[in-house]
């Protein structure tokens, strides 16, 4: 969801929550008579959208450069997307890496202990 603030000319203050659809749709019927506070609403929707969209992304792009050609422990892709200068604790992986495992586009093998992951064959 997000969230936009906006001021009418009558000193009425709006917030709308919604879709970035919806509230596209709604700041352009007041856009000319109203001010968007602290950052524009585009701003506001961009930063929404890359923080919902968690690890899955980096996580298909290391698929595409065959990182998981070999097997990989959590703690492996952990400190793969660090080398890349994305920073995620253990616990947000895990299941990001169930659901590419979910979709087949990952297998999950038992190594004594621990998971390992790698390209589904």
């Amino acid at each position: 969801m997000a969230t936009a603030n906006i001021q009418l000319p009558d000193g009425t203050k709006v917030t709308i929550d919604g879709t970035p659809e919806e509230i596209s749709k709604v700041l352009e019927l007041y856009r000319p008579k109203a001010l968007v506070s602290d950052l524009t609403m585009i701003e506001r929707v961009q930063k929404k959208s890359r923080a919902s969209n968690g690890a899955t992304p980096y996580l298909r792009e290391l698929i595409d450069e065959d990182f998981f050609a070999e097997r990989r422990l959590l703690a492996d892709v952990q400190q793969r997307l660090e080398d890349l200068g994305h920073i995620f604790p253990l616990n947000q992986l895990s299941t990001p890496l169930r659901r590419l495992v979910v979709s087949r586009q990952l297998r999950r093998l038992k190594d004594g202990r621990n998971w390992v992951y790698v390209h589904a064959s």
